[in-house]
């Protein structure tokens, strides 16, 4: 009897216990908080005294939610952001770190409280830091993330929202583009909107990378890092095989694409030779069978016109 009172004791020690922790961590969701922000350009990493009640030695006011201001950062995409929370006079007290979009508690001391594992805590040893770290930085981690720390006086905190640019290619000019054939094919590739120039930028021919095609010749790559990242590809001799579609991109920006239309042979050229009263031919424009159909029609016009020139 005395084995199953105590057995019993043990359970229901534990389960108190496990109670105890699930009223805590629920408590963290509470938004009875008083926040206390300033800007980033003025103060982009905060220092809190949570037994002084102040952040850079100005007292902590009871605000409302009203007064609630949200510090501004920028991440790209696919990029890792370190949103820093600097604390001092810790003690034995928490800080958290919650998603106010859900009120998801992510973070709670060292300890990582989310299946998503590109979230995470950086806290350098013996530092005052505690960063909320995120890994490939996604469009959806966009919003407001919450710094909070619980004192026997209540609950201070800051918020940070976080923005994500997603860089975007730009070929400059139409969509179309009609060359000749023979003639040089040039596509200028600008990024936009990107915080860190990519290191490559990659051109593709119907889906087929060509930045380093030495099968085809003829073909070069040039890139250029003033105001804007820029890469130019040139293209010599063109031929009808180089129509298609040319797109460029980089590791997380979004691409750019145009259609390019190689024409064989010069055939305004050509009328114009033909309408002066010569009736040759000429091989560039009579070289292939696509172009035969419009030399004949050019020859009977010629024809035609001196025939009309003699009977006048």
């Amino acid at each position: 009897m005395r084995t199953r009172r105590s057995a019993l004791g043990c359970s229901s020690s534990r389960s108190v216990s496990g109670a105890v922790t699930l009223v805590t961590l629920a408590a963290l969701h509470t938004v009875t908080a008083a926040y206390v922000l300033a800007d980033t350009t003025d103060n982009p990493q905060r220092m809190w005294d949570p037994e002084k009640g102040s952040i850079l030695g100005q007292g902590v006011p009871a605000f409302g939610l009203e007064n609630v201001t949200v510090t501004n950062q920028t991440a790209q995409l696919g990029s890792t952001a370190f949103l820093h929370c600097q604390v001092r006079n810790m003690a034995d007290k928490q800080v958290s770190w919650i998603r106010r979009r859900d009120y998801h508690i992510l973070t709670s001391g060292l300890h990582t409280y989310s299946r998503d594992e590109r979230f995470g805590v950086v806290r350098p040893e013996d530092a005052d830091d505690w960063a909320l770290q995120i890994k490939f930085v996604q469009k959806r981690d966009e919003g407001a993330y919450e710094c909070q720390v619980s004192t026997k006086t209540g609950r201070y905190g800051y918020l940070v929202n976080l923005k994500v640019v997603v860089p975007e290619a730009v070929i400059s000019g139409s969509s179309e583009r009609h060359v000749q054939s023979g003639s040089t094919i040039s596509l200028l590739c600008i990024i936009e909107g990107s915080l860190t120039p990519p290191q490559f930028i990659f051109w593709y021919h119907n889906n087929k990378m060509i930045n380093y095609d030495q099968s085809r010749g003829g073909i070069t790559v040039t890139m250029d890092h003033h105001d804007l990242t820029t890469s130019r590809l040139t293209i010599n001799n063109a031929s009808l095989k180089d129509s298609g579609n040319y797109s460029c991109s980089a590791s997380n920006i979004k691409p750019s694409s145009v259609n390019v239309f190689v024409s064989e042979g010069d055939k305004t050229a050509a009328i114009q030779r033909l309408g002066s009263g010569s009736l040759s031919v000429t091989t560039s424009a009579c070289g292939t069978w696509a172009s035969l159909l419009l030399c004949v029609q050019l020859f009977l016009l010629c024809v035609t016109h001196l025939l009309l020139s003699n009977g006048t």
